[in-house]
């Protein structure tokens, strides 16, 4: 009898194990131009489009690193701000460790190492900048050449200007579309069209639909769900 009791609670604090488990993960940061005893906050984006975001945890930066530890049950999307900054950095708070490099100079230039789904969001973001740092430096270029030629009705001009911006637009969306295709399993084409589906959620549910359990509880995957009911 008392064999039995011991193998029933043994099989049910197993059963609970099961039920409660979370992983370990750490963020480490390499920073330049951020100088020491400035403040690193680790936060999550909430699960309603209600909150914002919730701080996890803050750290003083030294000998420009900062490191977070902690437990998580799922990917959870999340962001590093700074003190006195107005940028922030993405990233999934997930199982494993993260290397973030930083320079607080230029938040777009961020990179991240370490997992799968942070290694996909650093090479969508990193990309897409330049996408868009082209577009915006040609548009700066041109802006005094463009009113010159609007000016004189130059519309020889006004079209060659036209046609290369849209040449940048489009190169931006092809590369935009390669990446969705490519990664139509993935949480940064999640995360890149929930921020930008606007009312046609077509291409979201289908992503959303795709996902492996585990990162249907992500917070993320839940705003999505959120979204997408509506």
């Amino acid at each position: 009898m008392k064999r039995y009791q011991y193998g029933l609670l043994f099989g049910i604090a197993l059963m609970f194990t099961a039920c409660h488990t979370n992983t370990a993960f750490e963020i480490e940061g390499a920073l330049a131009n951020v100088p020491d005893e400035t403040w690193v906050y680790l936060n999550q984006v909430g699960v309603t489009q209600e909150v914002e975001g919730i701080k996890l945890d803050s750290m003083l930066v030294k000998d420009n690193v900062f490191r977070f530890e902690g437990k998580i049950d799922q990917p959870t999307l999340g962001y590093l701000s700074f003190q006195n900054q107005k940028g922030r950095i993405p990233l999934f708070i997930e199982s494993g460790k993260i290397e973030v490099n930083i320079n607080q100079e230029n938040f777009t230039s961020f990179a991240l190492k370490g997992t799968q789904n942070n290694e996909e969001l650093s090479e969508f973001e990193r990309n897409l900048s330049l996408y868009k740092y082209n577009l915006l430096s040609y548009q700066g270029q041109q802006q005094s050449t463009y009113m010159e030629a609007l000016q004189n009705k130059d519309e020889e001009k006004i079209n060659q200007i036209l046609s290369t911006y849209k040449k940048l637009q489009e190169d931006q969306a092809i590369f935009i579309d390669n990446f969705l295709a490519q990664h139509k399993t993935a949480l940064t084409s999640l995360y890149y069209l929930y921020y930008t589906s606007g009312d046609d959620v077509t291409q979201l549910t289908a992503v959303y639909e795709s996902l492996s359990e585990t990162d249907k509880k992500s917070n993320l995957a839940q705003l999505v769900a959120e979204k997408i009911k509506k």
